[in-house]
């Protein structure tokens, strides 16, 4: 992984054993959203191990380092996820309900997942 200056190894890190396994390819992207954002991103979720996957009973996409949460809600989730779509992330999910600190959206930049959605895609928690 390469240095930034805007999100921190522990950001993208597994909260379960600290490894991380980023794309760079995802990172550079991440980086392009942010800079067009122009407001600091908080990754809530990055790099997730098989065993944190599991814990969590979440999908296996994080464990691709293809994948982040950020915390965003109402306006800024709007313009953050319009900046995401152009900037090539295929898959889109969408928590907007619920109290603001626990809304999300999560970007990835998966290509097709025999047997899952077609890319690109949105869903919703």
């Amino acid at each position: 992984m390469f240095k930034n200056d805007y999100f921190t190894e522990a950001e993208l890190s597994c909260r379960c054993c600290g490894e991380i396994h980023f794309s760079d390819d995802t990172l550079h992207r991440l980086i392009r959203v942010r800079e067009r954002f122009a407001r600091p991103m908080v990754i809530t979720s990055g790099y997730r191990c098989r065993d944190r996957c599991v814990s969590l009973g979440s999908t296996m996409t994080h464990t691709t380092g293809q994948a982040v949460d950020v915390s965003v809600s109402g306006g800024r989730a709007y313009e953050l996820l319009g900046i995401a779509i152009e900037e090539g992330f295929t898959g889109i999910g969408v928590k907007q309900h619920g109290p603001h600190k626990g809304r999300f959206l999560h970007l990835d930049d998966l290509g097709p997942i025999p047997g899952e959605r077609t890319r690109p895609t949105v869903w919703s928690y």
